[in-house]
């Protein structure tokens, strides 16, 4: 409901369930109105009174946010004017922009699609903000208090990098824009645009090189249901053996990921020697190469020569080999700049470009 006062309202709502003062959340909204351009350079902010009213806090809790921003010099009061809004010099913000990232550690991808984007909305002069939703068990995100507090100032779009389902369908339901970089095609209502995530983009001309060399069969070692090669091999007549890793769940980190695929190539060439060595290893996760390598360096094999190697990688932080790995390879820069010249043009024009897809390419090295 509208206030009956002839100040602007305040664009923005409390949420009492969060932790901290009042006072801290009230000054944290009206910074970010005042850095979006709600209240600009020289316009009067409501008083203690209505301010007060608006939020139905006390007056006191009212006086204690205007205080911080008069301390911070975001405003000056003025006697009979009242809290008039400073400008500092910097730019105004050109509006508000939400980061849906994934919790903790996150991928390495998505992390530096994230950054990406950030940096060049940022330099396109928006305020950007950050927040993930968080698992209650693993693979449940159902734990929004963090991005629900978030979106309660004011937000021109939400951009989710964080893939699930589940998290675009609370998007959908808080009624505030937001595009997608996602596995699938979902777009609910409220979704104005999505760049879909298509992970399978590289593997028509991995299958075409191996027809063109010759290659007979293929074992494919994966971690994921994704980047699965054995369709495409098989049309062209290859054989494919998969080697399942348990699921990723159950390892902590990328190293120990790469310290079970170390173990696991050990055993098995201990057991079965440099003979059971397949004519061409495709690893669908650059960890899982990473401890491969390691193993098949430390029992003298030599790569291409021994055992011919194709692997998934990401730019700037894919396996180190001695020789340019044959590789699916994404390029986290150039996703985050498809992403962003999207979103640019949304919060520009109104209109988000269509069918839009990114993925990796695939880069003929040296180990096949």
């Amino acid at each position: 409901m509208r206030s009956k006062s002839k100040f602007k309202d305040v664009p923005f709502a409390l949420d009492r369930s969060r932790r901290g003062s009042l006072a801290a959340q009230i000054a944290a909204g009206l910074r970010v109105a005042v850095e979006t351009g709600h209240f600009k350079a020289g316009d009067i902010l409501p008083p203690v009174r209505d301010l007060a009213q608006m939020l139905d806090v006390s007056k006191g809790i009212a006086e204690q946010a205007l205080a911080l921003l008069r301390e911070e010099g975001v405003i000056n009061p003025r006697p009979r004017v009242g809290c008039v809004v400073l400008g500092r010099g910097d730019r105004l913000w050109k509006g508000h922009v939400v980061i849906v990232v994934p919790p903790g550690r996150g991928n390495p991808l998505d992390n530096m699609v994230h950054v990406a984007v950030r940096d060049s909305l940022i330099a396109a002069g928006y305020l950007v903000s950050s927040a993930s939703v968080g698992e209650t068990a693993p693979g449940k995100f159902d734990d929004f208090a963090l991005l629900d507090t978030v979106l309660r100032q004011p937000t021109d779009l939400v951009v989710q990098i964080q893939g699930q389902e589940c998290v675009a369908r609370w998007l959908s339901r808080c009624g505030i824009p937001f595009v997608r970089l996602g596995l699938t095609d979902l777009k609910p209502p409220n979704c104005v645009g999505l760049v879909r995530r298509d992970d399978d983009l590289a593997i028509a001309d991995f299958a075409a090189h191996c027809h063109e060399v010759g290659v007979k069969s293929v074992t494919q070692i994966s971690v994921f249901n994704r980047f699965d090669v054995t369709a495409a091999l098989a049309a062209c007549g290859i054989k494919v053996r998969v080697i399942r890793v348990p699921k990723a769940q159950d390892f902590a980190t990328g190293y120990e990921l790469s310290q079970w695929a170390m173990s696991f190539f050990r055993s098995r060439l201990a057991s079965k020697g440099v003979k059971w060595l397949p004519e061409l290893l495709f690893s669908s996760d650059d960890h899982l190469t990473t401890g491969m390598i390691a193993a098949f360096y430390e029992a003298g094999i030599r790569i291409p020569e021994d055992v011919r190697l194709v692997t998934l990688a990401n730019l700037d932080y894919g396996p180190v080999f001695s020789r340019p790995l044959t590789r699916m390879e994404y390029d986290a820069s150039a996703v985050g700049k498809t992403l962003t010249e999207c979103i640019l043009s949304y919060l520009r024009t109104g209109d988000f470009p269509q069918n839009v897809v990114v993925g990796p390419r695939y880069v003929r090295g040296e180990t096949f």
